[in-house]
């Protein structure tokens, strides 16, 4: 008895283990959506497109801050950049955040064998463990010579012997003149065009002949020895390219015809777009040898950078690929989720811009692709707004492992199948600049149609949120999708602009003052706001609280005023809900008249069917008391089985909702009610299995009838948005 027990308990574990998904975390650096199932015809990464074809690709997604070490402090620790305070190149997470539980930590803790390589934190904002509390085992950022093709170090990123030639050269000028000082040598790299240029493609050699081959190589090795861990593993491979200098094997340059390459249409900068938002290329002017300090580029240099961009981009999906072949081979392909992220955009002189660093579209709008076994779509692309700090806790909805307190983002499972489906209004994302001495945040906010950005005047570093705005932008991508105009002072886009600044209040962000957000809803005919004010009709206002310091509070309120309790009732599969909110609540017999035991939440679910009533009360708005309802457990089982009446997207985001059962009815009435009772819809449909409603005129909580063929009558809470 005593092995049997043992044998059952290992074999429980096992069991746990194996159905446990792992994860593939591919991070891929300076990476903007640039791939053909993106909508890039002119671009050659079949491995990416066969991921995303599995899974669920967003195709608005928003990094959290345009630079590599801000936006991978939000993403690894579910934060936003004020909250991690990582705006910079140099801070340090832990300095910040020194009990932090970053994503890898997170699931080493629950039981995975947590395992990193390449560039997965920014390596200037850990310490020289690159964040050793994260990971089973030493992390390994830059590859020994055994990985590479000729054991040799990849000589330093650049493999043309005309380039360490130069390079010597230069070494030699500033020795002889002793030059010391960074502007000095900058000025003499320039001297050496091929000292250290942003290019190089004339190497016909393999993969790992750079470092990102190499990084494969050892990413076999770990990912068998996660895969013999005897524990769910947590794998995170980095990769460098398409990062500056654009190196990358011949063949991949060979892909491309550079006379073929269109360099952007607009490379303008209007008058209308303020010019805190641009840069002077400093990431690109000031460290390749190649390019003038002025970044006035010819035609022909722009073609070679773009062909030098997309043949890093064809690369790393060499790279994906075989990661993607690798979990094949090790039979781990059908418990692995896939993630693949690009850390922000990379601008390719569209505004006479390069590299990141800017609020537009270009350097904000982020790859982000999912795949999760038995989750999800296939083929599922989704234009939502969504953030890469949601990637956390998606991850951890994914596989079944509670979210740490605190983190910011919001799980993304829901949209993984159905594509309709909307975490939130708008995405956010913010960059930092230094204008007229002083400090100033640009946070910028992305829908499906828009980017507001304002720019505040603060000093984020000694601790200030709020501040005076400076100036804003707003772009209007269906009918500007190069941002070549600024319509932030168009009246004609007050409605977006007041949309849009509703949301930034909402999250208190981007405000003069501090600023606080309520959403009361009141059974009563009037509210008495903080302020005295007293409302009598549903609405959004604003409160204002004086402070002696003179950072007076301001407090937007979302107010709806309903006029009394809803006594309604809601049964659906077995359990009856009360529409009412907020309230206390007791669940009666009908049958008895008596109150039942522990029936004391909004939803009672009964053992037995029956017929059942319930009591609701409110402090403000007295008692009201529900009529009868009957619940058939049988016949209501027999009933979903036969019509499986589905109602999405819910809450509905989108303006419509959709409404489908499997056998087509003659007659199907569909009511939408008002929570007081009022009928907004009321429309038969004759000869169908599926309904689509245009609910874009409200907002709110809803109550739903569905009635098939005077049979089957089913009613449903929906949320309106």
């Amino acid at each position: 008895m005593r092995y049997k027990l043992l044998f059952i308990l290992v074999l429980n574990i096992n069991f746990n283990i194996f159905s446990q998904k792992n994860i593939l975390f591919i991070a891929v650096d300076d990476l903007k959506p640039m791939f053909n199932s993106y909508g890039y015809n002119n671009i050659i990464t079949p491995n990416i497109d066969a991921l995303a074809a599995k899974g669920t690709l967003f195709s608005n997604a928003s990094n959290q801050q345009s630079i590599c070490s801000a936006s991978r402090a939000s993403i690894l620790t579910g934060l936003y950049p004020d909250n991690t305070r990582v705006w910079d190149l140099n801070t340090l997470i832990r300095d910040e955040n020194p009990d932090v539980t970053t994503l890898p930590q997170h699931f080493k803790n629950n039981g995975y064998y947590a395992v990193g390589l390449g560039k997965i934190f920014d390596s200037r904002s850990v310490d020289n463990s690159f964040d050793g509390a994260s990971w089973s085992t030493q992390f390994r950022q830059g590859m020994q010579n055994q990985y590479y093709h000729n054991n040799d170090m990849g000589r330093s990123g650049y493999q043309d012997p005309a380039v360490h030639a130069a390079d010597n050269l230069y070494d030699k000028y500033i020795s002889d003149n002793n030059i010391t000082t960074l502007a000095a040598k900058r000025e003499a790299r320039k001297l050496y065009p091929m000292s250290n240029p942003a290019t190089e493609g004339n190497q016909d050699l393999p993969d790992d002949g750079y470092v990102d081959g190499a990084r494969t190589n050892y990413a076999f090795e770990k990912m068998e020895e996660a895969a013999s861990s005897g524990k769910p593993f947590f794998l995170a491979v980095g990769y460098t390219k398409p990062h500056l200098p654009f190196v990358a094997p011949k063949k991949y340059w060979d892909l491309y015809e550079r006379n073929s390459i269109q360099i952007h249409p607009e490379q303008g900068r209007d008058s209308s777009i303020p010019g805190i938002a641009f840069h002077n290329n400093h990431e690109l002017v000031n460290n390749y040898s190649d390019i003038p300090f002025n970044s006035n580029l010819s035609s022909a240099k722009q073609k070679e950078l773009i062909h030098g961009y997309k043949a890093c981009v064809s690369y790393i999906d060499a790279q994906v690929g075989k990661l993607m072949s690798k979990l094949d081979e090790l039979n781990l392909s059908e418990n692995t989720i896939v993630v693949l992220w690009g850390d922000h955009g990379w601008h390719l002189g569209d505004h006479s811009l390069w590299v990141k660093h800017t609020n537009f579209e270009q350097a904000v709008r982020s790859p982000l692709i999912i795949y999760s076994p038995d989750d999800g779509l296939q083929n599922n692309i989704s234009h939502s707004p969504v953030e890469l700090i949601d990637i956390f806790p998606t991850l951890c909805d994914l596989t079944g492992i509670d979210k740490p307190d605190g983190i910011e983002g919001i799980s993304l499972k829901s949209v993984m199948v159905d594509p309709t489906y909307k975490v939130r209004y708008a995405a956010l994302s913010q960059y930092p600049r230094m204008n007229g001495g002083n400090r100033h945040m640009g946070y910028t906010l992305r829908d499906e149609r828009y980017r507001y950005t304002k720019w505040i005047k603060m000093d984020y570093y000694a601790g200030e949120r709020y501040g005076p705005t400076f100036k804003c932008e707003l772009y209007d991508y269906e009918i500007d999708s190069f941002e070549t105009k600024n319509r932030c002072s168009d009246q004609s886009y007050l409605s977006v602009i007041d949309s849009l600044e509703y949301e930034f209040k909402r999250r208190n962000i981007a405000q003069n003052t501090p600023s606080n957000f309520l959403e009361i809803s009141s059974c009563g005919s009037s509210y008495t706001a903080p302020d005295a004010q007293v409302y009598t009709e549903s609405g959004v206002y604003t409160a204002t609280l004086v402070a002696q310091n003179g950072m007076d509070s301001v407090i937007t309120i979302e107010l709806n005023l309903n006029g009394g309790l809803s006594n309604n009732v809601i049964v659906n599969e077995g359990t009856v809900t009360a529409e009412q909110q907020g309230a206390t609540y007791q669940w009666y017999d009908c049958s008895t008249n008596e109150p039942i035991v522990d029936a004391i939440n909004q939803t009672y679910q009964p053992e037995e069917e029956g017929s059942f009533y319930v009591e609701i009360t409110q402090s403000e708005c007295g008692t009201v008391t529900s009529s009868c309802v009957t619940v058939d457990l049988v016949l209501g089982l027999e009933n979903n089985k036969n019509k499986n009446i589905k109602v999405y997207p819910n809450p509905v985001v989108s303006g419509f909702l959709n409404i489908s059962w499997e056998e087509v009815s003659k007659i199907a009435k569909i009511k939408l009610m008002s929570i007081s009772g009022k009928t907004l819809i009321n429309s038969n449909y004759n000869n169908t299995s599926s309904v689509q409603l245009d609910v874009s005129k409200f907002s709110g909580k809803f109550l739903l009838k569905v009635n098939l063929d005077n049979k089957v009558e089913q009613n449903i809470l929906v949320t309106i948005q």
